[in-house]
């Protein structure tokens, strides 16, 4: 098993993206927000994604040179045009946007239209977390989820993040869920690396529950995480993201994995300056003893310790950039097969143990 530090899959994802013709700008933020994923331990996000990413700037279905642009200006309240642009990218010019307005105003909150899928959306609300704000981030996706009743998937995965900061540096409490049972992704991944997924995730064509991957992605449907509470939450993500945004919806997008069109996502940002309502040194202190009443949780029986959100992944991040981070054979096998095709030198290693080389 060998094992890749963090700046050289970020380097090794600039140099694909690079070839594949994403400007220098938006690729040093998006191969940062992909590694960042497979850091955290999301490995759905991470770089599994990569060729898919690289093939849709290759044939332009994504404008790997787009700059966003500001179409309606309300102060606190934006419109942004994504021009097609790289999500990741997008998505971090918009909400370091609203990081800036909710100084001058408080708040900002902005609706992003004709753009792509933006990867993990905890990227986003952890800036403005870092920054002392409340971050906000939602996203539409391809449909992937039945309403509760219902037999066809009509409403995306649509993923729901809330960071706060906790003034604790890189410890912020994040929610960061899809409102299906578990992200698309990771059934996608499954079938990549030939495991099962477990029952509960979601149903094959003909409604039945299933453990096998590709009956999922084959003309079945996710599953809303909570029932008709999970159906609730996306539809709500979906009538901002397309009804304000006028980007498409679920129903009408085009598929991350469809290489004959682009998918015209919306998704909404929002950052809250939470200083201009109670000094910040006072919120840290209310969240430290409200967390550690938390923490604090009589224990059910082989619990050993009570977490936060988000703190699982902040673990994980620590640990692999101390040690490294491993890859399934499947999606290292892939990253070589791209090196090759785009002529890129490929990644040095270290055996599993050995600990990851400087620059991590």
């Amino acid at each position: 098993m060998m094992r890749y530090t963090a700046e050289e899959l970020r380097g090794f994802a600039a140099r694909i993206m690079e070839k594949a013709d994403l400007s220098p700008a938006a690729r040093d933020i998006f191969s940062d927000s992909l590694v960042q994923a497979d850091l955290r331990g999301i490995s759905s996000h991470g770089v599994t994604r990569l060729a898919a990413y690289a093939k849709r700037v290759e044939l332009g279905l994504v404008d790997g040179f787009a700059v966003p642009e500001l179409v309606t200006d309300g102060g606190s309240l934006l419109s942004v045009d994504g021009k097609n642009g790289m999500g990741a990218y997008v998505g971090a010019w918009t909400m370091d946007l609203c990081i800036q307005r909710a100084r001058e105003r408080g708040n900002c909150f902005a609706a992003v239209s004709h753009c792509n899928h933006f990867g993990y959306a905890a990227y986003f609300t952890e800036r403005a977390a870092e920054a002392g704000m409340l971050g906000l981030a939602i996203a539409n996706g391809p449909k992937a989820l039945p309403p509760t009743g219902g037999s066809a998937p009509l409403l995306g995965t649509n993923p729901l993040a809330v960071s706060l900061p906790t003034g604790v540096a890189g410890r912020p409490l994040t929610l960061d869920m899809a409102t299906s049972a578990v992200a698309r992704g990771k059934v996608t991944l499954a079938r990549k690396t030939g495991q099962d997924i477990p029952l509960g995730w979601g149903v094959d064509k003909d409604g039945n529950p299933t453990t096998d991957p590709n009956a999922v992605l084959s003309g079945g449907a996710m599953l809303p995480v909570g029932g008709p509470k999970g159906y609730a939450i996306a539809l709500i993500i979906e009538c901002l993201c397309s009804c304000l945004t006028g980007s498409d919806n679920g129903q009408t997008m085009g598929s991350f994995y469809d290489m004959e069109r682009v998918q015209n996502t919306g998704f909404c940002l929002a950052a809250v300056d939470l200083s201009k309502v109670i000094a910040l040194q006072v919120w840290n202190d209310r969240m430290a003893e409200l967390l550690a009443s938390i923490r604090a949780c009589p224990r059910q029986p082989g619990v050993d310790e009570i977490k936060i959100p988000g703190q699982p992944e902040q673990e994980t991040c620590e640990r692999r950039l101390a040690e490294g981070l491993e890859l399934p054979e499947a999606v290292e096998q892939e990253l070589r097969q791209l090196a090759g095709r785009y002529q890129v030198e490929y990644m040095t290693q270290n055996p599993a143990g050995g600990g990851p080389q400087s620059g991590a």
